[in-house]
C-alpha cells in the first residue's frame, strides 16, 4: 500500500513539474515531449478538471436550473473524451500522428480556459470535386 501511494505521489509531482515547464513556455513548439506531456495531463486531469469546468460554463450560459444538469452530463462526457485523447497521445507520442505532433483537442490542456472541442484540422474532410492540398 505504501509503495502505491509513493508511486502516485511521484507521478503527480512529475506531472506538475512538466506542466509548469509547458506553461512557462519552455516547450513552446510541438514535439514528442510536448505530446507526451499533453497526453499525461489529459489522461490524469481530464475528468477531474473538465467536469466542474463544464458545469460552470453551462450554468453561466443557461442559468443554474438547466446549466448544472447539462454541464454535469456534458462535462462527464468531455472528461472521458479528454482522458481517451490523453491515453492515445501518450501511447503514440514518439510518432508524428497527427502531422507535426499537433494536439487532438482544443484547448490543449484541461486547465486552460475555453470549451473543449476536437481540433478542426482533424475533422475537416475534403469535399467531392475539391482538390486536396
Amino acid at each position: 500500500m505504501k509503495m502505491t501511494v509513493r508511486v502516485v505521489v511521484l507521478a503527480l509531482v512529475m506531472l506538475m513539474a512538466l506542466t509548469a515547464q509547458a506553461l512557462a513556455g519552455e516547450l513552446a513548439s510541438s514535439s514528442p515531449g510536448q505530446k507526451a506531456l499533453r497526453g499525461t495531463a489529459n489522461l490524469f486531469l481530464g475528468l477531474v478538471i473538465e467536469w466542474p469546468k463544464m458545469i460552470c460554463y453551462e450554468a453561466r450560459e443557461q442559468g443554474p436550473l438547466w446549466g448544472i444538469p447539462a454541464g454535469f452530463l456534458s462535462g462527464f462526457g468531455l472528461g472521458l473524451m479528454r482522458m481517451g485523447a490523453g491515453a492515445y497521445e501518450l501511447a503514440t507520442f514518439p510518432f508524428p500522428i497527427p502531422a507535426d505532433y499537433k494536439p487532438i483537442l482544443s484547448p490543449r490542456y484541461p486547465f486552460e480556459p475555453g470549451r473543449t472541442v476536437v481540433s478542426p484540422a482533424l475533422i475537416a474532410r475534403p469535399q467531392e470535386g475539391q482538390p486536396q492540398q
